[in-house]
């Protein structure tokens, strides 16, 4: 994938948690708990007990960006 800032090649990897891995809206640090108690979130990756949470992401080392497809249902690696 190229980057859509500088153009260049991004490399694939993997964003891990031992947590739900979530987008919430707003830039203060909500209380704990659920992405889905929070309005307007998008849930990345559904926590596992056993495996933990994971996002497969793209880097670019030029720009220091990382992009999450999250339309992509793959992109969560716990549904896959």
């Amino acid at each position: 994938m190229k980057c859509p800032y500088c153009g260049i090649d991004m490399e694939i990897g993997v964003i891990q948690s031992p947590n739900e891995i979530a987008w919430l809206k707003g830039l203060n640090r909500p209380a704990l708990g659920r992405a889905s108690f929070h309005e307007g979130s998008v849930v990345l990756s559904k926590r596992s007990f056993i495996k933990g949470s994971a996002v497969m992401a793209y880097l670019c080392r030029g720009c220091q960006k990382i992009i999450i497809d999250c339309k992509d249902r793959y992109t969560d690696l716990n549904c896959t």
